[in-house]
């Protein structure tokens, strides 16, 4: 099975302690890493990967010192992945319910290639706008929107690649996925999703971190903005008949 991430402070021992526990019933064991606490960085350390010009010029808020911190707990995973040639992995987010059929879907996941991102979550349930069956209950789809949030997901190494192109980023880890294009990351999704977020725990963010949100900006700032994700919606996330599968051909399931 692919090597598996959670992301998590060490700060929230409970969290690791729920989500560990929790794929070990299932016989998937897990890696903790070590999450990146925003508030606790440098000056220094911030301007080493955090273009606040640039998000000034180009988002529509500030980020706050925990959306910081969660993108860069994000990012040394794939500088892991890059620099130890790990193929792919699961990168988890610690505040989550698991559900028995993960297993399916990471057995799905590990079976096919040509992806960079595989999408397990969706509070929203975002519509797929191509969509092809993996068998009677699973389906791989592309989107025209990205879901948001970044509690689950497969990544290939091309696809860490082909984030870690942003040198410095200024916009939150989970916006960054879904302006997929501005890299050339394709993104795909299997449903239905088998991971969901657990209501008993705060966000880190929030709770720890000095706010969810900055709710610093403009009219400018929010018009550019909704432009730019309007224009993004132009492009589909991947193209789907370049994914293969080791077990069967999905083309044919067009």
């Amino acid at each position: 099975m692919i090597p598996i991430f959670v992301i998590n402070l060490a700060t929230s021992p409970e969290r690791w302690a729920s989500a560990s526990s929790r794929l070990l019933e299932l016989n998937l064991k897990a890696k903790r890493f070590n999450a990146v606490l925003g508030k606790d960085l440098s000056s220094e350390e911030i301007e080493n990967v955090y273009d606040a010009k640039a998000n000034k010029k180009y988002h529509h808020r500030n980020l706050t010192a925990g959306e910081i911190g969660c993108y860069i707990s994000h990012r040394n995973i794939w500088q892991k992945m890059v620099s130890e040639n790990i193929s792919k992995c699961l990168i988890l987010e610690d505040d989550l319910l698991i559900d028995d059929e993960l297993v399916d879907v990471l057995s799905h996941i590990q079976s096919l290639s040509g992806w960079d991102m595989i999408k397990i979550f969706d509070n929203r349930d975002v519509p797929f706008q191509e969509k092809v069956k993996l068998d009677d209950t699973y389906t791989l789809g592309n989107f025209t929107k990205v879901p948001n949030c970044a509690l689950g997901y497969a990544l290939s190494l091309a696809g860490a690649q082909k984030l870690l192109k942003r040198k410095k980023f200024f916009r939150a880890v989970d916006v960054d996925i879904q302006i997929h294009s501005e890299v050339g990351i394709n993104i795909f999704g299997i449903k239905p999703y088998r991971i969901s977020q657990n209501a008993r725990f705060d966000s880190d963010i929030e709770a720890v971190n000095e706010g969810r949100h900055s709710n610093r900006s403009t009219f400018l700032r929010n018009l550019k903005f909704r432009i730019k994700m309007y224009l993004e919606r132009k492009h589909i996330s991947g193209d789907i008949s370049k994914v293969a599968s080791n077990s069967d051909d999905l083309n044919k399931h067009f």
